[in-house]
């Protein structure tokens, strides 16, 4: 078994170059759109597909301290890393900000989490922040 390559306390999230503070999670989800290509008399072996668009969706949780950092609806560069304190691996790309779920528990502290929909590109980095 290899050993972890990273760890998520040193994880980092940048919304239009400011960076969110007490990022507790994050995560990404890239997907790529397929079409039917079939055509009925080319095969008998079943359905053809093409990749189509590729997409994808993010969302950050954070400890929250006063207001929201973000509202949805708003759209900017999101650049999300693995490891801030280094150059690491990560995703960014422009997107739209589609909800804000404000939480609080009766033993915990008020806490955020910003969904988002990638809108264009979206690019592996290596960087240390933007």
């Amino acid at each position: 078994m290899s050993e972890a390559k990273y760890h998520g306390r040193k994880s980092e999230a940048y919304w239009d170059t400011v960076k969110l503070e007490q990022v507790t999670e994050w995560s990404v989800v890239l997907n790529l759109a397929t079409v039917d290509a079939s055509v009925m008399h080319a095969t008998k072996t079943g359905k053809s597909r093409a990749a189509g668009f590729k997409g994808g969706t993010a969302s950050v949780n954070c400890y929250l301290e006063g207001d929201n950092a973000i509202d949805e609806g708003t759209k900017a560069v999101l650049e999300l890393l693995r490891d801030g304190t280094n150059a690491s691996k990560g995703y960014k790309g422009t997107a739209i900000c589609t909800s804000v779920e404000d939480g609080a528990e009766i033993d915990g502290v008020e806490t955020v989490t910003y969904n988002f929909q990638f809108n264009g590109e979206i690019t592996n980095v290596v960087t240390e922040g933007i």
